[in-house]
């Protein structure tokens, strides 16, 4: 099947520091992967490392990591956080910039990890092959690939996406308020609202983050939009794109607390080993 590419370049250019004052103190994913990295051992590869939240929490337990992304900007947060560690720590890193469907590394590797909806941001149906294949080549015979997913929900408000950019909105999309987080480098608040829609058609969910900044005070200073296109993976659509590209599925679960994957789980994280 041939998909229309839809989204290119880096969705991340203009808020990478927001996306690193939202998410850096998520940690209720972290003992899975450290769990799997203790059975697998190192080296670890991890496509799609953002501003390094997981790479660093792997390599302080004690694990090599070899982590890239895409987004120039997500990359300079992540080396920054790697200068401020110590050298032990440092030297277990290695980051660089690259396309997960291109991806060139050296070395095979005991575990690789798209820890957090990365893989959603491969649109075609082509690159997500490619992307599995290039991973599947650089595990080493008893590799594993862990993949988290949102588990999609189809009843979302339907749009049209058509040509890289959003024709139809209909009369409104539902905005709902994801939280207020504190910047402690000015004092300044951050309130994050998602609008988000769902266009079958292409099987893309359209998620609007809205950002709101006030100062100490409570004055108003800005806000911003970015909207971000996600490919929508179904169950079954990623078990057949892992058997093809050479993976065995060994479990599904509904989050990261290994729950079993069910019709309402939050989560779809796909432990997939290399076929011998």
């Amino acid at each position: 099947m041939k998909n229309q590419q839809i989204l290119t370049g880096d969705p991340f250019a203009d808020w990478a520091e927001l996306y690193e004052l939202t998410h850096q103190n998520k940690q209720d994913d972290l003992p899975l992967f450290l769990d799997y990295a203790e059975k697998q051992g190192s080296p670890v590869l991890e496509i799609g490392c953002g501003t390094g939240r997981v790479t660093l929490a792997l390599a302080k337990a004690g694990y090599k990591v070899r982590g890239f992304d895409l987004s120039e900007n997500m990359l300079t947060i992540a080396h920054q956080k790697v200068a401020e560690q110590p050298k032990e720590v440092r030297e277990r890193i290695q980051l660089d910039k690259q396309d997960m469907s291109e991806m060139e590394v050296e070395g095979t590797y005991t575990l690789a990890l798209m820890p957090y909806g990365e893989f959603a941001h491969v649109i075609e149906t082509e690159r997500q092959i490619q992307t599995l294949q290039r991973v599947h080549d650089n595990l080493t015979d008893d590799g594993l690939l862990i993949i988290g997913m949102s588990n999609w929900d189809a009843r979302e408000q339907r749009v049209s996406y058509e040509g890289g950019e959003i024709a139809r909105w209909g009369h409104s999309m539902p905005v709902k308020y994801e939280g207020t987080f504190h910047d402690p480098r000015n004092g300044n608040t951050i309130t994050r609202y998602l609008a988000r829609g769902y266009d079958p058609a292409k099987q893309i969910a359209v998620h609007v983050y809205i950002h709101e900044r006030h100062d100490s005070a409570g004055n108003f200073l800005s806000k911003t939009t970015n909207i971000l296109p996600i490919r929508y993976i179904f169950r079954y659509e990623m078990e057949l794109l892992l058997e093809r590209s050479g993976f065995t599925v060994e479990n599904i679960y509904g989050y990261y607390d290994k729950s079993p994957f069910k019709h309402d789980s939050r989560r779809m994280i796909f432990l997939a080993r290399k076929k011998k």
